[in-house]
């Protein structure tokens, strides 16, 4: 027979006390404030203006990577600062600098 003893953990009662629910009263004020809020909405095209060699670095860039077994080593130094360049480019004009 074990003598071990067991204690009751002080305060354990207060983990299962029941919760009271929090209730928001409603009012025709805050519903209407969220309903009637301006929606803010981004264009969903935009035109962009690009130069041939920069519409075969897009293209280029896309055969690589839906094909990315056909890729032939490590980029040169060159490619990749245009890749960058490009990339920070459509990233201005997306966010509308």
């Amino acid at each position: 027979m074990s003598k071990f003893k067991r204690v009751s953990l002080a305060g354990s009662e207060e983990l299962f006390r029941p919760t009271r629910p929090h209730v928001v009263e409603e009012t025709d004020e805050t519903i209407s404030g969220l309903v009637d809020r301006p929606r803010k909405e981004k264009p969903a095209h935009r035109l962009v203006s690009l130069t041939m060699e920069e519409i075969e670095l897009l293209l280029d860039a896309i055969q690589m990577a839906k094909y990315p077994e056909r890729a032939r080593g490590k980029l040169p130094l060159d490619r990749f600062e245009r890749y960058d360049a490009m990339r920070d480019r459509l990233q201005a004009e997306r966010d509308g600098a």
